[in-house]
C-alpha cells in the first residue's frame, strides 16, 4: 500500500494530535497486511508498536487498532478500510478524543459481527479501553 502522498499528514497526527489517530483506506489488500502496512510505516517512523489487533468482515471491511509510543507520547492508531478498490488509497487522517474513537471503534467491530460481544479477546479491549 503506498502511503508517500499521506506520510507528512499520518506523522503531524501521531506526534501532535489526540489520543487516537484514525486513518480511512481503500485497499486491495487483506486485513493482515493492511496492518503489517501500518506496523511498518510506523517502525519506520520511529513509533515502537506495542500491540496490535484486527477485525473485518465477510463484506470486506474492517478495523485494526495499533498502540504505539515514541518519546513518552503513547498513541492508539486506528485503521478502517475497505476491501473494494482497484488501487490502495488514504482517504482520511483525523485525530479523535478519546471517548469518540472508543464508540467508533466499538461501532465497527459490532457491525462486523455480533458475536464478537462474547469474545474474550473483545472482552479484554473494552477493558484495555
Amino acid at each position: 500500500m503506498e502511503f508517500e502522498t499521506m506520510k507528512k499528514v499520518v506523522v503531524e497526527a501521531m506526534e501532535n494530535g489526540a489520543q487516537w489517530v484514525a486513518v480511512t483506506v481503500k485497499t486491495r489488500d487483506a486485513p493482515t497486511k493492511v496492518m503489517e502496512e501500518f506496523e511498518e510505516f510506523l517502525k519506520k517512523q520511529g513509533w515502537n508498536v506495542n500491540f496490535r489487533a484486527n477485525w473485518w468482515s465477510p463484506a470486506r471491511y474492517g478495523v485494526a487498532v495499533l498502540e504505539a509510543q515514541k518519546g513518552g507520547k503513547s498513541k492508539v492508531l486506528m485503521v478502517k478500510w475497505a476491501v473494494s478498490s482497484k488501487e490502495d488509497k488514504v482517504l482520511r487522517v483525523e485525530g479523535k478524543m478519546e471517548k469518540d474513537a472508543r464508540k467508533e471503534f466499538y461501532t465497527i467491530v459490532d457491525m462486523v459481527s455480533d458475536d464478537f460481544l462474547y469474545d474474550t479477546i473483545l472482552r479484554n479491549m473494552m477493558d484495555r479501553y
